[in-house]
């Protein structure tokens, strides 16, 4: 059995796409597939995943005569430290948040909306 190693390039996958096990990456979201007897497998992502994980993550990949076998695993890391990190790095700090939620979408914060006073009514029997 062979297996490919590609960045994810949508250009070069087609070039290089052979093989029993194709491994591609540039998503930062894991998954595995099967088509016409080939893995197709993206590995996830180490340090920036996309798929609203936070931890690190690679794959166990196992190939023999027998056939392929594929594990996503998944590993706790100082979060708070990483995030540290980039707050003191050159990189955007939006990219701590990013870390922290694993990619997932930030729901923006709501723009505070004025409180309108208004006296309150006064019951028909009260003004009678």
């Amino acid at each position: 059995p062979t297996v490919t190693l590609v960045h994810g390039n949508q250009v070069l996958n087609t070039v290089y796409v052979h093989g029993d096990v194709v491994c591609v990456g540039h998503t930062h979201k894991p998954w595995h597939r099967t088509v016409d007897g080939v893995h197709y497998i993206n590995t996830g992502s180490v340090g920036r995943p996309k798929d609203e994980d936070w931890r690190a993550g690679y794959v166990l990949l196992d190939v023999t005569t027998e056939g392929v076998t594929v594990e996503f695993v998944r590993v706790e890391y100082d979060i708070a430290a990483a995030m540290r990190g980039v707050r003191k790095s050159t990189l955007p700090s939006e990219f701590a948040e990013y870390l922290r939620t694993g990619g997932a979408p930030i729901a923006p914060i709501a723009p505070t909306v004025p409180t309108v006073h208004t006296r309150p009514t006064v019951p028909p029997w009260i003004a009678e």
